[in-house]
């Protein structure tokens, strides 16, 4: 898997250094301020955090956002442009995704100049404007080595940044990173300022146990006298609670085309403290309706907290969700044993015991 990343590098050439650090904090606040942020102090309260990292030994100052790093905020090329206008110098927006694909946009007093991409399309750099980027070449390169460099590259987007660092005179770890990598590989790197949203919605208090899908099978092909196991994840959207109930019912158990023998149960998070796995065997029984039915009780199963997001979410929010999603995710393996030949759909129930009604969730699915 490639590279994901995004970030902004602002020119200070010629500007007064004295109080440069200060004036861009100011700036940073500022366009947060007015796009519905408020400052906070700690950052478990942010919905974003934006990493300032001062100039080394360079003209260049560079701004990590993590809120760009979803990669489909127009924010992005409004706030590199806005920042080049407001410091009436030049400002570099980058961003490549999947190591493929890369954007670099040069803003100039406020205006986008001129931009070298393959997002929609491959590069012409026929179209493009050398002039312009005269303005951030260290006297000794032209137009022409940012085109070499890109031509001369082998597979990834990241060998032309490398080359292009050395035209700019920036170190090339400061266009080779964003928000992420930034705060997984150097925590310590840069100022950090923490915005959370203004009016956000409140997150939903958690209501009992509920059960919510998040993959499986829905074709099983089970010949006569073979058992096959089939797997399903559930996660939870609810609070804590132990005990499930795995139920099994359908024209398949009706006409004894396969018969489910046991359900094993485990966490995807290891936790040392509970006992990870549950091996369970079905049981036939009637159902009050009069269906032929199989169930098996987890009865000491321990179902973990979840989470109930708020739509739409913050990148933050969002990398919160998938934590917690795996956090409390449950594997379930159920094998099964082909009786006869035959069509036909069954559905299995998950039920915690604490909120049978309203938390259990169906899947339903298909014999060959």
């Amino acid at each position: 898997m490639g590279a994901f990343f995004t970030n902004i590098q602002l020119n200070t050439l010629g500007i007064d250094k004295t109080k440069l650090l200060d004036l861009v904090i100011e700036y940073v606040t500022l366009f947060n301020l007015e796009d519905g942020y408020v400052v906070v102090e700690n950052s478990d309260e942010a919905d974003k955090t934006v990493i300032i990292s001062e100039p080394a030994n360079s003209n260049w100052l560079s701004i990590y956002d993590e809120e760009f790093e979803d990669q489909g905020s127009k924010k992005f090329y409004k706030f590199s442009s806005n920042l080049s206008k407001h410091f009436n110098t030049s400002a570099l927006s980058i961003l490549v995704h999947d190591s493929d694909y890369i954007y670099v946009g040069l803003n100039i007093n406020g205006k986008l100049k001129d931009t070298i991409s393959n997002l929609s399309k491959e590069i012409d750099f026929n179209k493009s404007k050398p002039n312009v980027w005269s303005n951030i070449l260290l006297e000794n390169y032209s137009f022409e080595d940012i085109v070499k460099a890109w031509r001369n590259k082998s597979v990834f987007v990241e060998e032309f940044l490398r080359e292009f660092s050395k035209f700019i005179n920036i170190d090339s770890s400061k266009l080779l990173t964003g928000y992420e990598y930034l705060s997984e590989e150097n925590p310590n790197e840069g100022i950090k300022l923490n915005f959370a949203k203004k009016d956000k919605k409140k997150a939903a208090e958690l209501g009992l146990t509920k059960f919510s899908g998040i993959s499986g099978v829905i074709l099983v092909d089970i010949k006569p006298g073979e058992i096959q196991e089939e797997h399903l994840m559930l996660t939870n959207q609810g609070l804590e609670s132990t005990g499930i109930d795995v139920v099994i019912a359908g024209k398949c158990i009706e006409e004894r085309l396969l018969m489910p023998k046991i359900v094993k149960a485990n966490y995807i998070k290891y936790n040392s403290e509970l006992q990870n796995e549950f091996i369970v065997p079905f049981i036939e029984t009637i159902s009050t309706k009069g269906e032929k039915i199989f169930y098996a009780r987890l009865k000491e199963f321990y179902i973990p907290k979840g989470f109930n997001p708020t739509f739409p979410m913050t990148t933050k929010e969002a990398k919160l969700y998938g934590s917690v999603w795996y956090d409390s995710a449950i594997k379930f393996s159920i094998s099964f044993l082909g009786v006869k030949e035959g069509t036909g759909e069954f559905n299995i129930w998950f039920s915690p015991l604490a909120n049978r009604p309203d938390g259990s969730h169906c899947i339903q699915l298909k014999k060959l």
